[in-house]
């Protein structure tokens, strides 16, 4: 499948090996842009029945406050009713930044229904996705 380019700064498409969805960040999004990419996200998930999705925040700029709490708020609790369980979450390794708002983000979660890893690399993502249920 061929990415969906949700704007400038987003693009959404599914990884078939895990499988899993994958969204990727590139600089700051407006907050339409930012929740239209979560809801592809959420639609690919929903109609390939995918659990497992991998974040790519190593180009992404700190989310607004606001779609931080839409996203703990509204995507959160319908991405988990669709049975969203894994996120493996990319970050830039000398961006402490973006790593403390993406930390504070995943810290909103269930972890007794949600399991969450940071990574540096995409092939360590994949390879970590791939061995969890």
């Amino acid at each position: 499948m061929e990415p969906l380019v949700i704007g400038k700064h987003c693009t959404v498409e599914l990884l078939e090996t895990v499988p899993c969805v994958v969204i990727r960040w590139n600089g700051l999004p407006p907050s339409e842009e930012f929740r239209k990419g979560c809801l592809a996200v959420l639609d690919l998930m929903k109609c390939n029945g995918l659990t497992k999705v991998i974040t790519d925040n190593t180009m992404a700029k700190v989310f607004s406050m606001d779609d931080q709490r839409w996203l703990n708020q509204e995507w959160l609790p319908k991405a988990q009713k669709q049975g969203y369980r894994y996120s493996a979450v990319l970050v830039k390794e000398n961006d402490p930044f973006v790593s403390f708002a993406v930390k504070n983000i995943m810290s909103k979660r269930d972890a007794t229904h949600f399991q969450a890893e940071f990574f540096y690399h995409m092939n360590d993502a994949v390879d970590w996705l791939s061995g969890v249920a």
